[in-house]
């Protein structure tokens, strides 16, 4: 090309002095190989339902190319929930852009070269409604109950909300630290946070709390909460709860977490929160360290085990859960009903391995959720059934022991299904390939 470049100059008379010197840019490129940190200051009107926040990511280059821009996932704007303010970088106004209905692309400005850092600063607003359906314990406001799960600006590949699965894909980060002032007075208990450092003695207005080690943050505030505490293995449960009693809750997820890490490993935070939002419909919502549990589901044992288990697949055992939901939420339903010792009664032929994409939806709404060839026969059940073949294979010994060494090598990082597979194939001198043909579209590789 630059000798092409140089015939055409001299053809015209123009010096080609230095045009060897001549490198073009780089395209800008993006990478979610970034060390994070996470400072977010909000201000709470519970009556106003309306969020305001200043949000600060401390990011380090960890991959071998220069970055150009990262892209921060959004769920709520998908419900016209956000107001963006001014974004900057360095102190420097970014250029941004929604290049989905949910990403938000943040260009850095000069590019931030490996081993590099900088600081997003982002200002924006949220003013939540009752969202619905798979969304109710997300971010929403239902009787006087706001909560806030996967509302955080945070960085994740380029993807789109969608009305089946989980609508975003995050990393971990060190830290995620959370300050909360409220507009007015409230009991300390009015507010249900992970790793809670700070509350009002009896009735304030600050609180904050830090997780470290998390791929996302989540919170719940009720003015009406009654809390109830209890451990396990050193682990602090605190159950929030409005319409019921906490002790049966406690009592669930305590069984849950103790028998969970004997199966799977020891949970990793010092705190486990389980807080009832305001719907009484739609699904219950795991994040790191907590769960959001609709009013219907709060003693459902079911529930209370599988989002409990959540806590390993996902929260420690990260995975792309638009592209494999099956690695998280096949591992959660599998562990749930070999705690309760029931089976899968699945009816689903589809590859337990399909995307979320399979189930044709919108943004917020949509989906085959409850046929035999929709999302919970194949992903979750049929995963069951794939697992406990697995197993019967394999035996219980070594089926646990690999799954448990699988998430102490994986654990705050990502995986895909041929890693866990070529982990349960190591395990055993049986030949597991039929098995993997036979439930999944996308074995042999």
């Amino acid at each position: 090309m630059l000798a092409a470049l140089a015939a055409i100059l001299l053809s015209i008379g123009v010096s080609t002095d230095g045009l060897e010197r001549f490198v073009p840019p780089p395209p800008p490129v993006t990478s979610t190989e970034l060390g994070q940190a996470y400072d977010v200051q909000a201000t709470l009107n519970v009556g106003a339902a309306r969020l305001d926040v200043v949000e600060t990511i401390s990011l380090a280059n960890e991959a071998a190319l220069p970055v150009a821009y990262v892209n921060l996932s959004v769920p709520p704007r998908a419900f016209g929930y956000v107001t963006l303010g001014d974004v900057t970088v360095g102190g420097k106004t970014a250029v941004t852009s929604w290049t989905t209905g949910t990403n938000l692309r943040v260009e850095l400005g000069d590019r931030l070269a490996p081993g590099e850092t900088a600081d997003v600063v982002l200002v924006f607003s949220l003013v939540i409604g009752p969202s619905g359906g798979a969304f109710t314990a997300r971010t929403s406001a239902d009787r006087g109950v706001l909560s806030f799960g996967q509302w955080l600006p945070m960085v994740s590949p380029a993807i789109d909300s969608y009305g089946v699965g989980d609508p975003r894909v995050t990393f971990v980060a060190d830290r995620i630290a959370f300050a909360l002032t409220t507009t007015q007075p409230l009991a300390r208990d009015a507010v249900a946070c992970p790793g809670l450092v700070e509350a009002p003695a009896v009735t304030g207005t600050a609180w904050r709390c830090e997780i470290e080690h998390a791929r996302d943050f989540s919170f719940v505030v009720n003015p009406r909460f009654h809390l109830t505490q209890h451990s396990v293995d050193g682990t602090l449960l605190r159950v929030y709860t409005e319409t019921v009693g906490g002790a049966r809750t406690a009592e669930l997820a305590a069984i849950a977490l103790a028998r969970l890490n004997e199966l799977y490993g020891p949970y990793p935070w010092p705190d486990l929160v389980l807080a009832e939002v305001g719907a009484d419909g739609g699904f219950s919502m795991e994040y790191p360290a907590a769960i959001h549990l609709t009013r219907t589901k709060v003693t459902d044992t079911y529930v209370l085990y599988h989002e409990v288990a959540h806590q390993w697949f996902y929260a420690q055992l990260g995975n792309d859960q638009q592209r494999e939901p099956w690695l998280d939420e096949g591992f959660a339903d599998f562990t749930t009903r070999y705690l309760m010792g029931i089976g899968e009664n699945q009816c689903s032929g589809r590859p337990i391995d399909s995307t979320v994409f399979e189930w044709p939806a919108g943004p917020i709404s949509g989906g085959d959720w409850q046929s035999c060839d929709g999302y919970f026969h194949t992903v979750f059940y049929r995963t069951t059934e794939f697992l406990n073949a697995v197993r019967a294979t394999t035996g219980d010994d070594a089926f646990f022991g690999a799954v448990r060494a699988f998430i102490a090598d994986n654990r705050f990082g990502m995986t895909d299904g041929s890693a866990m597979l070529a982990a349960l194939q190591a395990a055993t001198d049986a030949d597991l390939a039929p098995l993997f043909s036979r439930y999944l579209a996308t074995y042999p590789p």
